[in-house]
């Protein structure tokens, strides 16, 4: 698309569905690079819990990634049976459990971290390290102000085509 149209395209839109269309690329574009892994597009809760010590819940994972719960026990079965997380009983609360990370999502980590670093370095093209530093501060800033505001929640969903190509 002529690059003219596409900007005015956006900027005549809501910000957020600009934004949506850009993540769909994104996730298109990563999705494409780790089709071979059998995670569909759950990259970022594996993350999300590696970054932790010791586990975490999935209300902790649904609250960072502002995901509702029923998607988020079908994504953790999902994992579970494909064996990319384990259910551990949290030591300090005996009523609730925590999910952790097996060998098996460790062993694949780096090789997402790569197709992350990788369809970054691609999408930031043409920004220089300055920029893009900006650019990461300005949405840090959006999502504090839409924080401020009241808001209806809404989940969405980026569920694979059935047209796989």
């Amino acid at each position: 698309m002529n690059s003219s149209i596409h900007k005015n395209l956006c900027q005549s839109l809501p910000l957020g569905r600009s934004l949506a269309i850009l993540t769909k690329s994104y996730y298109g574009a990563l999705t494409k690079r780790l089709e071979h892994l059998e995670i569909e597009r759950y990259y970022s809760i594996l993350i999300l819990i590696e970054r932790l010590e010791n586990g975490c819940t999935q209300q902790y994972i649904c609250d960072q990634l502002k995901m509702d719960k029923v998607s988020m026990v079908r994504i953790m079965n999902f994992l579970i049976e494909k064996k990319y997380l384990r259910k551990i009983q949290n030591p300090t609360d005996k009523r609730a459990y925590l999910v952790e990370l097996t060998k098996k999502s460790l062993r694949i980590l780096p090789e997402i971290h790569q197709a992350i670093d990788a369809v970054n370095a691609y999408a930031l093209n043409g920004l220089s390290a300055s920029q893009q530093k900006v650019l990461y501060g300005h949405l840090s800033k959006m999502q504090t102000n839409l924080e401020e505001l009241p808001t209806k929640k809404i989940f969405i969903n980026f569920k694979k085509s059935s047209k796989q190509k």
